[in-house]
């Protein structure tokens, strides 16, 4: 408990402002204040005192931040003027980007203006934190913040590419001062585009490094060398392995950030990354130099292991013992070499946004896909839906691409230019369906996502946080489902749990009347589907069978014998035929119903409540003008309504 200080957030003042370090820990946040356009004469003022050199406050001006939110409130101070390490924890959607991506900035202008690359702590300190833990009071989370940029450049950018700097000698002479590690891809994409922005003026180049796409045009990218390299661990290591001159730098590294670290560093996931840590941590008076940053929405988030790894830990050891907050932090410190603590932990108790609403839906396993498609057709707006499993998403991609949804998948198994793609694609399209595995859950920053279907129960209430934090970002509303069937109700216990809700999460309302109409379609998409796959798999053994007889001159039976062949031939190509009329059948029924809309303008529904009991919803004058977030909260306000009624007739009998 003394070698470092959790903070939460103090409640927001209008009278004080951050002036420095060593207040830093007893000051108010300054009120959080949203700016929805970007003018060129904004009111900067909330920004003085975090020691936010002009360069890089002139971009944050063209960007439209006119005030910090409220994790870089509480970190830019200890961080640009203490030279602290950063152990943050934020909602998603909070700013912890530039919570690091500034105070890096700035530290490497110093340094360059210093001219100097031994570190940006001038002397080593002593390792361990200054004052006891401290408690803040908690904060009811009512700020504004400052929204993200509208537009991401998900593609990379310029400074990607090749230029005249890569046969400039003195580019070639340029330290490697930052480093900064994701767990996915796409988020490195994310995170150099932010830093680029940040940097427009401070003449500090950035460049990301990730697997899928090609090594020479990496290592391209590289031989500019770039202060500043975003990478996932595993191409990262690759590249260092073998022997690139940039990145052998990597040892005298000032600067050093992990971004969602929790699930980085957990046992079984990115071995590279220890790997990495060896090398950084080498040695021992360089380590003491160097500024480190960790940040998660879910780093002071415990949860249990799964099931099944419950098992086989109770296997190995009798008793199972669940790690403690403290003792997680404890060992990220140990594990990451960091020498001077302070960790801030702005997330609610909830641990998700003030500004989401959740809600669950209970069904059968064969009847998630039908309330999917409900949902998508009674609430268009940008939707992600998770699955656990890449089978599952191709699964459902094919089937609501026969629906007409025009769904984008992504998952790990995808070359990387589609999956960069389809998150463009995503992004520009108003009401897009993606469709993904986790590995779209973490960091990702796609603009106005509306909703978010947990189509199953994540298998960790880390998962459900992050999933959950797609939408409902930047202090704007949105919705999450989770599509619960009978065998995932321990998991959904267990994640209960795990996040100490005391209550349920609400029942999504759905119109019974409308699910026969939504049947139809999918039951015709389901069979289209069935007959698609058999009668490619038909035609692909026939094609293959001629392929490979005609290559070895040979014989095939039953086509070319004396005894029949040619009825036996006809026969074949009858039943292919028929199985294509069929199919060409069954695709015109969809069209038609397609072509049909399922919710006329204006119609009433009914919903159950926790206790079973049907409640006749609100009239809907125009079903297509009310959100999903405004429809649960009707449904939240009217169970509570009929909860009152039933305990004042209880209290009269």
């Amino acid at each position: 408990p003394d070698r470092f200080a959790l903070l939460r957030p103090p409640p927001p003042s209008d009278d004080e402002q951050l002036e420095g370090a060593e207040s830093a820990d007893d000051e108010q946040v300054p009120e959080l204040v949203p700016c929805e356009s970007q003018p060129s004469n904004l009111d900067m003022t909330k920004w003085h005192g975090m020691g936010v050199p002009e360069p890089i406050m002139r971009a944050l001006a063209e960007l439209g931040y006119e005030a910090p939110t409220q994790i870089q409130a509480m970190t830019l101070p200890a961080a640009i003027h203490g030279k602290k390490d950063i152990l943050g924890a934020a909602e998603t959607g909070s700013g912890k980007t530039l919570a690091f991506g500034i105070p890096i900035l700035s530290g490497i202008m110093e340094l360059k203006q210093r001219n100097d690359d031994s570190g940006i702590r001038k002397a080593p300190k002593v390792k361990g934190a200054q004052g006891p833990v401290e408690e803040a009071p908690p904060t009811k989370d009512n700020h504004e913040l400052t929204p993200p940029p509208e537009e991401l450049d998900y593609v990379s950018g310029a400074s990607d590419e090749e230029s005249d700097n890569e046969h400039d000698p003195e580019a070639k002479q340029r330290p490697l001062y930052a480093v900064v590690l994701t767990p996915t891809r796409e988020l490195a994409v994310q995170v150099k585009n932010h830093l680029v922005s940040a940097a427009k003026y401070t003449g500090i180049n950035v460049a990301a490094i990730f697997g899928g796409l090609s090594v020479a045009k990496q290592e391209r990218v590289l031989r500019q060398c770039p202060e500043i390299v975003v990478a996932t661990p595993g191409r990262l290591w690759e590249l260092y392995a073998q022997g690139n001159s940039h990145l052998s730098k990597i040892e005298n590294v000032s600067f050093l950030c992990i971004d969602e670290t929790d699930r980085m560093v957990e046992k079984g996931h990115f071995e590279e990354l220890r790997s990495l840590l060896k090398v950084l941590n080498a040695d021992e008076e360089r380590k003491k130099l160097r500024q480190n940053f960790v940040f998660s929405a879910t780093l002071t988030l415990v949860h249990d292991l799964p099931e099944h790894m419950q098992k086989r830990n109770l296997a190995k050891r009798p008793k199972f013992v669940k790690q403690t907050v403290d003792q997680k932090i404890e060992s990220l410190i140990e594990e990451l070499g960091i020498s001077q603590p302070k960790i801030v932990d702005i997330t609610s108790s909830q641990q998700t946004a003030q500004t989401l609403t959740e809600s669950r839906l209970l069904c059968a396993i064969d009847e998630k896909d039908y309330y999917l498609y409900y949902f998508v057709q009674r609430h268009p707006g940008r939707t992600i839906v998770f699955c656990n499993s890449i089978d599952c998403v191709k699964r459902l991609a094919t089937l609501f691409g026969l629906l007409d949804c025009n769904p984008l998948p992504l998952h790990a198994n995808m070359i990387q230019k589609q999956r960069l793609k389809n998150l463009e694609r995503f992004r520009d399209n108003p009401i897009g369906l993606l469709i993904a595995t986790d590995v779209a859950a973490r960091g990702l920053d796609i603009p106005n996502v509306e909703h978010v279907i947990h189509y199953q129960v994540p298998r960790t209430s880390e998962n459900y946080v992050h999933r959950s934090g797609r939408t409902a970002r930047a202090n704007k509303h949105g919705i999450t489902v989770m599509f619960m069937e009978p065998g995932e109700v321990k998991a959904y216990v267990r994640l209960h749990k795990t996040l100490e809700r005391t209550e349920d999460l609400p029942l999504f309302p759905i119109s019974e009347r409308f699910l026969g109409a939504v049947k139809e379609r999918v039951n015709l998409a389901r069979e289209l589907d069935k007959e698609e796959l058999k009668l490619r798999r038909t035609q692909s053994e026939e094609g293959w069978m001629k392929k490979h007889a005609e290559e070895m001159d040979m014989i095939i039976d039953g086509y070319n014998d004396e005894s029949g062949s040619d009825q036996d031939e006809d026969a074949f190509i009858i039943e292919r035929r028929r199985n294509r009329l069929h199919v060409d059948t069954v695709r015109a029924q969809l069209s038609a119903l397609l072509s049909r809309p399922i919710f006329p303008k204006g119609f009433s529904f009914k919903y159950p409540t926790s206790t079973g009991q049907l409640v006749e919803g609100t009239d809907i004058a125009s079903s297509d003008s009310r959100s999903a977030v405004e429809t649960m909260k009707a449904a939240i306000e009217d169970m509570k309504l009929a909860k009152q009624q039933r305990n004042k007739r209880k209290r009269k009998v």
